[in-house]
């Protein structure tokens, strides 16, 4: 693919994420503004969710259709440069799902006695998660985008247990991040 076509497939799959990924959060937001949430039912449905996407991404196994047609193309691009790394890592994908959806069920039974709402939360913290969520987003599209676009396929051996790796510790320092935030500025 030409680097300007790349450039511009990159560009918009970065705008329609962020789009995508601020919807959802604002709605999310607005919807626990309005309607009384309570923990349990947020990681109930959560988890149905998720369970939902992984089941869909074992049933859809190698293909790359997609309901956005930009995601269907880097689908597609991404398929042919990473070769077999492309469907480890859809697998990997949806088994990550399904341990999130666990987790999610764990925690929907083990909020059942937490009589607090959603809308209690301090808007700050929204608005900060709101934030780090596309901080994210970004950042871990940006690396990827740098390690698939600029490796040969060669290269690319083993990016899925890499890619893996650093989207645990990555997950880990965002906890941290977090926390800290929690401890400074939403109990006091």
């Amino acid at each position: 693919m030409e680097q300007a076509a790349l450039k511009k497939m990159r560009a918009k799959q970065i705008a329609v994420s962020n789009l995508i990924a601020a919807i959802i959060i604002v709605a999310f937001f607005m919807l626990i503004q309005i309607v009384e949430i309570r923990f349990t039912h947020f990681f109930l449905c959560l988890g149905i969710l998720m369970l939902l996407q992984s089941i869909y991404g074992f049933i859809k196994k190698g293909s790359t259709k997609s309901f956005i047609p930009i995601f269907e193309q880097i689908a597609i691009y991404e398929k042919e440069k990473l070769g077999k790394e492309w469907e480890k890592e859809q697998k990997m994908d949806n088994v990550w799902k399904l341990i999130l959806s666990g987790l999610m069920f764990f925690q929907s039974f083990s909020f059942q006695d937490v009589s607090n709402p959603f809308f209690d939360i301090q808007p700050i913290f929204l608005l900060f998660l709101l934030i780090m969520a596309l901080a994210l987003i970004n950042i871990s599209m940006l690396f990827r985008f740098r390690k698939i676009d600029r490796s040969t396929e060669v290269e690319l051996t083993g990016y899925t247990k890499e890619s893996n790796i650093m989207g645990i510790v990555l997950g880990f320092l965002t906890v941290i991040v977090i926390f800290i935030f929690i401890v400074i500025f939403v109990l006091p």
